[in-house]
């Protein structure tokens, strides 16, 4: 009699409560891996570039400083990898104008299980380039940004593994629209063709931070 009062109580906690019985898998990386030294760069008709090293401010509740690459290593990475300088005169300069990853707490929804209402991650990127003249003056830019969200647990490393795959799909996005908006915008300064000659080494400007 005690066996089978047991069974109903077991059959439930199958495929009703599997979350709450067994647990939730972990969260696995997903995404490509942050390196575009695969993909053909775009050459700009320019004698150097320079990449601003300064970090956007953080926000309040910001994690993309704890990863590695940062999130603003893995704009700077992106920058780096796709853009060369194949021409004899101006200049350009590659800035992140945001990267960040924010946390925020979910509101609990009272269930039976709802312990823990986990909490929000979302990513925001943007990267900026201009092209100048020797005396500074802009002579055009492209801009871009990618964003993406998704829940996890509280736990930290389902967090910091959600927050890296974030990080890579929302670079990945990035990357696809800041090679868009540079054909779009600054097509006069693109060196098409394999003929060209690069133009000479590409240069790093340090900035304090604020």
């Amino acid at each position: 009699m005690l066996r089978r009062a047991l069974l109903p109580a077991l059959a439930i906690c199958g495929p009703l409560l599997l979350g709450a019985c067994g647990g939730a898998p972990p969260p696995r990386l997903e995404g490509p891996a942050i390196s575009y030294r695969h993909l053909t760069q775009i050459r700009l008709n320019v004698a150097s570039i320079d990449f601003e090293e300064r970090e956007p401010n953080p926000g309040p509740s910001d994690i993309g400083r704890t990863l590695q690459p940062t999130a603003a290593q893995a704009v700077m990475i992106m920058g780096r990898d796709r853009l060369a300088s194949f021409g004899t005169e101006n200049k350009a300069r590659f800035s992140v104008t945001r990267a960040q990853i924010l946390r925020t707490r979910n509101q609990g929804s009272g269930g039976t299980f709802a312990s823990d209402p986990g909490e929000r991650l979302e990513v925001q990127l943007s990267a900026r380039l201009d092209i100048q003249d020797p005396n500074g003056r802009r002579l055009g830019f492209a801009e871009a940004s990618a964003q993406r969200t998704q829940s996890t647990d509280s736990n930290p490393r389902d967090r910091n593994v959600v927050a890296e795959s974030l990080l890579r799909q929302a670079m990945f996005d990035l990357n696809t629209e800041f090679e868009y908006q540079i054909r779009r915008a600054l097509r006069p300064y693109i060196v098409e063709g394999i003929a060209a000659e690069p133009a000479g080494s590409v240069s790093r400007e340090e900035l304090p931070r604020s």
